[in-house]
């Protein structure tokens, strides 16, 4: 039996997505200077925070918030496991507001080939 996957938004989450990204050679020096997108998920126990940092060298994500970052994304609990799942995209969930967006929404589409990897990375087997 393969071990069970890691609780979506945990430590262990976090941690595993980073191993992926590190390891996705694809996305090693995928830019320069470094672009650092921040990830904010609103729970009922307040809110998960992570972020990902492309530049020289792996891809890296890291729990908590950016220092300084390039774009935030503020998801609700459900935009969130809708997008982990495949199931919404971000343009659907912008538009019915479970997904906003602070900063420079420019590296959305710069960066759309490394961002798609890293959520071909993010899903679940088999989902969407």
């Amino acid at each position: 039996m393969p071990p069970a996957a890691p609780e979506f938004l945990g430590p262990d989450w976090v941690g595993a997505l980073d191993a992926a990204v590190r390891e996705a050679t694809d996305l090693a020096d995928a830019a320069d200077p470094p672009v650092v997108i921040e990830q904010r998920v609103v729970t009922h126990d307040g809110e998960v925070a992570y972020h990902l940092v492309l530049g020289p060298g792996p891809a890296r994500v890291r729990a908590g918030r950016a220092a300084a970052a390039d774009l935030t994304m503020i998801a609700t609990a459900e935009a969130a496991r809708q997008l982990h799942a495949g199931d919404a995209n971000a343009q659907q969930c912008l538009a019915d507001g479970t997904l906003r967006l602070r900063g420079n929404p420019d590296v959305l589409t710069r960066r759309a080939a490394a961002l798609a990897r890293v959520g071909a990375l993010l899903r679940p087997p088999g989902s969407g």
